[in-house]
């Protein structure tokens, strides 16, 4: 019911270009009432006062087991809050038409099946349908505004890595099924027990297409720009939710196959290290809002994949307490990040269309105009750097609690405990970068003329991330409602769930209550200074040491903020960095992309500029290279058929 209402909010946006406010009514009304229904039985699946007991995926077409509902939260409780955000957001912009507006509106509503599609398949087919589904809708979404260079190129790479990752699924399901009819994933289970020899094959095939699709490293390059160009609340969706179909993927190949092998689970745990480091470290580096926010995406990635890899080594191992520990906390980190990461990103919309811009280095004191958004996005900075009593502090907590166990465990699983030193960097970092975020954007005075919104230029965008404010302050405060449901899933691939386990949401609530506490001791200091200050002195403007009044020049940048923290990693950080006596600027590289791939995109296009010559544009050349093909096509088989 919840996608049949989807689909006719769709519609509904394409059938009525002419009205466009009766439109934009019916089609949240519709997408927000279906996204209500499936968040409604994702709900009661896991809440429900009798959850079935198994974690096998279910049979039919389509489906719905704890794994995919637990993901299905955070597909359709982003998904109720777009439509209305999209809305307001796309109506102030005047370079698209009312159809142009509405095809995004029913492809949001595309894009929002296909997401669902995709954690509730039961089949091959379906699995794949919802995978294309997804990737074709958000192709058209990213390319929104095409008529910038810079969109239609983010939308290039995304379009050749989304569809390197289609065939390596194919490659997987294809080697997986080992010639035999292989149409659910049931059969793909009892194919996986009874020979054992194909799941090294099936896994690493597995881990490149879903690693892509997450936007883990090396495979991130996509990722920054492809969310950048996207229009925001589409963003919320592409970096908060898509990345975790990857996640998805991984984990439902897991419960199918059982336990990973030790090698599979070291290469997760170490490109999830790299993935988290290396993610914070280029988005300190970024001075684009969106794309510093899409650089911290590939961070939490590697934060899950950091969970994930734990899990599957402890259960390599032999030690269920920990993999379910590493379990848990990918689980729940996927579903924070889901909330914060949307969040943040919907903050980055408002700033966007009520400044004009979303470089860093020209914006400035927008607390001012923006109040609302300015304490919206404060708090989704404390839930990315894991801090409480926000949710993000909750799923870091329980990651760090099953690294630090590992380290006392005897075998090789111990060595997994130097990833929590990463993962402590990690987080010292992401706190660096979203002081310089939120102190540069929202504090001080405008750094260009022009960039001042007027006040109340937030109203209608705020609503959506008061929901989601509300989302992570009740995971953050009250974590016992969702780390016991985590830990039941996990069961499902770490054998057992153990009192330690679920002991750590009380453990996690008492720290979260402290850390309110302080914030209200801090929140009360400050009100009652401020009210004694009021009643004795006057209020100024900021002291200039004696030059004239303050000025934008006057203020740290972005660039001058970081750059002390950058020179210490240059060596993984490469930049270019411009600096004079009125000028300093750092223009962020991404070594993957500006490096390896450029240089490689450049050899192919020489490459395939020497056959041009193939190219004659005469038929029968071409009607001759198609009979060649089929003879030598012919020839092996009869070659194969013959050595058989």
């Amino acid at each position: 019911m919840g996608m049949i209402l989807i689909v006719l909010g769709g519609a509904v946006a394409l059938t009525l270009p002419t009205r466009p406010r009766l439109r934009d009514t019916l089609f949240q009304w519709l997408l927000g009432g279906g996204c209500a229904v499936a968040l409604a039985a994702a709900v009661f699946r896991l809440w429900g006062p009798s959850p079935p007991a198994d974690t096998t995926a279910p049979t039919g077409w389509f489906g719905i087991d704890d794994l995919s509902a637990w993901f299905l939260l955070a597909i359709v409780g982003v998904g109720a809050v777009s439509p209305s955000y999209g809305v307001r957001y796309l109506s102030g912009d005047h370079r698209s038409g009312s159809r142009r507006t509405g095809w995004a509106h029913a492809l949001l509503a595309v894009l929002i099946v296909g997401l669902t599609g995709v954690v509730t398949a039961t089949t091959v087919v379906a699995f794949l349908a919802s995978w294309e589904v997804m990737a074709v809708s958000a192709y058209l979404l990213v390319v929104y505004e095409h008529e910038d260079p810079a969109v239609r190129r983010a939308g290039l790479i995304y379009v050749v890595l989304t569809h390197a990752s289609t065939l390596s699924l194919l490659g997987m399901f294809a080697a997986w099924s080992g010639g035999s009819v292989a149409r659910s994933f049931t059969d793909l289970q009892a194919v996986a027990y009874s020979n054992r020899g194909v799941i090294p094959l099936v896994l690493l095939l597995g881990l490149l297409g879903f690693g892509i699709k997450a936007g883990a490293v090396p495979f991130h390059f996509w990722l920054p720009g492809a969310h950048a160009a996207a229009p925001s609340h589409i963003s919320a969706l592409l970096s908060g939710v898509m990345l975790k179909t990857g996640v998805y993927g991984l984990l439902r190949v897991l419960l199918l196959t059982g336990a990973p092998p030790v090698w599979w689970a070291w290469i997760v745990l170490v490109v999830g290290l790299a993935s988290a480091i290396l993610g914070v470290l280029w988005a300190l580096s970024q001075h684009d809002v969106k794309r510093l926010l899409a650089y911290h995406s590939v961070e939490n990635i590697g934060i899950i994949l950091l969970g994930l890899g734990l899990g599957g080594l402890a259960a390599a191992y032999g030690h269920p307490v920990v993999a379910a520990l590493g379990y848990t906390g990918a689980l729940l980190h996927s579903l924070n990040h889901s909330l914060f990461k949307s969040l943040l990103f919907l903050g980055a919309g408002s700033i966007a269309r009520s400044a004009g811009t979303r470089e860093i280095d020209r914006l400035g004191g927008l607390a001012r105009a923006l109040p609302r958004t300015a304490v919206a996005f404060g708090l989704g900075s404390i839930a990315i750097v894991g801090l409480p009593p926000l949710n993000g502090f909750v799923s870091e907590w329980v990651i760090f609690q099953g690294l630090l166990r590992a380290g006392t465990l005897p075998g090789g699983v111990r060595v997994a405990s130097v990833a929590a030193a990463g993962l402590a960097l990690t987080g010292g970092l992401a706190l660096a970068c979203f002081a310089k975020l939120h102190g540069t954007v929202f504090l001080g005075v405008p750094r260009a003329a022009g960039n001042s919104p007027s006040p109340g230029s937030e109203a209608g965008l705020f609503g959506s991330q008061l929901v989601l404010v509300l989302a992570c302050l009740t995971i953050g405060l009250a974590p016992t409602v969702v780390v016991p449901i985590a830990a039941r899933i996990a069961s499902g691939f770490a054998g057992e769930v153990t009192a330690t386990v679920t002991d750590l949401g009380p453990t996690a609530l008492k720290m979260s209550l402290g850390g309110l506490v302080l914030i209200a001791l801090a929140l009360l200091i400050w009100l009652v200074s401020s009210r004694a200050v009021g009643r004795r002195w006057a209020t100024a403007g900021t002291w200039s040491c004696a030059y004239s009044p303050t000025t934008g020049r006057m203020q740290y940048t972005a660039a001058s903020f970081a750059s002390p923290l950058l020179a210490a990693f240059r060596a993984v950080v490469p930049i270019r960095q411009e600096q004079g006596p009125a000028v300093f600027h750092v223009a962020p590289l991404d070594p993957v992309l500006d490096v390896i791939g450029d240089r490689l995109w450049r050899r192919t296009r020489a490459a395939a500029s020497r056959l041009h010559f193939l190219q004659t544009g005469r038929l029968r050349w071409y009607l001759l290279y198609v009979i060649v093909t089929l003879l030598l096509l012919l020839a092996y088989l009869r070659t194969a058929g013959g050595a058989r």
